[in-house]
């Protein structure tokens, strides 16, 4: 796509409004489809139609990580976007952050901390610049990407643990504290954000969540993972099909990791988010592609939100599969989607 085009659909999906949908009730739903709609983008296509058919992940640590490499998303430069390295020892933890911000926004009383994804076994903060820098230059705030400890390594409730240190260390600093990230570190947000709010710490602002696993040790044949639901174009539904079978390989694979084989109760809200009070969440903004696999999970989370009062917004964007903010720069709903994020950030 030309850059003429893609700013001519960016302006498209900008103006994209609310619709009702019957079985998300109290949830305010936008449904950001491609003109050529129920298909994959083209881009994404091409990463997931030679996926082989019933394909499984292999469960050896070294292997998944190989597969969670980001050196090839799309890198810009932003003069005014100041990137810090720094350390928190609170709660007697010694955690990583990366602070980003724009030159003129250091005394903003907003502030967010992201959770990158990686299925809680991979992935770093350094993989959140592409998009979290384009963030910074549209939101008015300071963002804390957290280098929060992976998992077997460091499991269950580590990750937590560490997000919470990180907490401790500013919260005091800002008016309004926003929690996100994406896929894993989204479901870690959630987690944190019932803590916060069960240990008198803080009240979380706003909830932003890229496509997150909410849910641990789910039925891989049950409502949550029936990709037959899913309206597409034949042709593509081979694709869409393998990737839900991939994903549930990954399903069952993070947990034993993020887990470290610890004997858990899977259906503790802490873990599981979607088992947890829903009026913790105040203020809520999950954004999913339109073919992701974790997209029920998504549906059913914002669905018992919005019910429970919460304000909640819900965007599915058409063609898009997981791990959508990889694709930075290149598709024009990626951009959209830091838009979205930087509006209720800002509000």
């Amino acid at each position: 796509m030309i850059r003429n085009d893609y700013n001519v659909e960016l302006n498209r999906l900008n103006q994209i409004g609310a619709v009702d949908v019957p079985n998300l009730k109290s949830v305010q739903m936008i449904v950001k489809d491609r003109i050529d709609a129920h298909s994959y983008d083209p881009i994404v296509y091409d990463h997931l139609k030679g996926l082989s058919d019933e394909p499984s992940l292999p469960n050896d640590l070294t292997q998944l990580r190989d597969g969670n490499n980001h050196d090839e998303i799309n890198q810009r430069e932003y003069p005014d976007v100041v990137i810090e390295n720094t350390y928190t020892d609170s709660l007697n933890r010694h955690v990583r952050y990366l602070k980003i911000y724009q030159k003129d926004c250091i005394t903003s009383d907003k502030a967010v901390i992201y959770l990158h994804g990686g299925a809680y076994y991979g992935g770093t903060p350094e993989d959140t610049l592409p998009f979290l820098k384009l963030l910074a230059t549209k939101f008015a705030g300071v963002i804390y990407s957290v280098d929060y400890g992976i998992a077997p390594e460091n499991p269950y409730p580590a990750a937590i643990e560490d997000v919470l240190s990180v907490i401790v260390a500013i919260k005091d600093n800002y008016q309004q504290l926003s929690l996100s990230g994406d896929s894993a570190g989204a479901a870690i947000a959630l987690s944190v954000s019932q803590l916060c709010h069960l240990m008198g710490l803080c009240e979380i602002y706003q909830h932003v969540l890229f496509y997150p696993t909410v849910v641990h040790g789910s039925n891989h044949e049950g409502s949550l993972w029936n990709d037959r639901i899913i309206s597409i174009n034949e042709e593509h539904r081979r694709a869409l099909h393998n990737n839900y079978t991939q994903f549930k390989s990954l399903d069952t694979i993070m947990t034993d990791f993020y887990t470290d084989h610890q004997k858990v109760d899977l259906t503790a809200p802490i873990l599981s988010p979607l088992y947890a009070d829903p009026i913790n969440f105040k203020r809520v903004l999950v954004m999913t592609g339109e073919f992701d696999p974790f997209r029920l999970q998504d549906e059913a989370f914002v669905k018992k939100v919005g019910m429970a009062g919460s304000e909640t917004k819900y965007i599915r964007y058409g063609g898009l599969a997981h791990a959508f903010l990889n694709y930075v720069n290149q598709i024009p709903a990626v951009e959209d989607s830091i838009n979205e994020f930087a509006n209720v950030l800002n509000a």
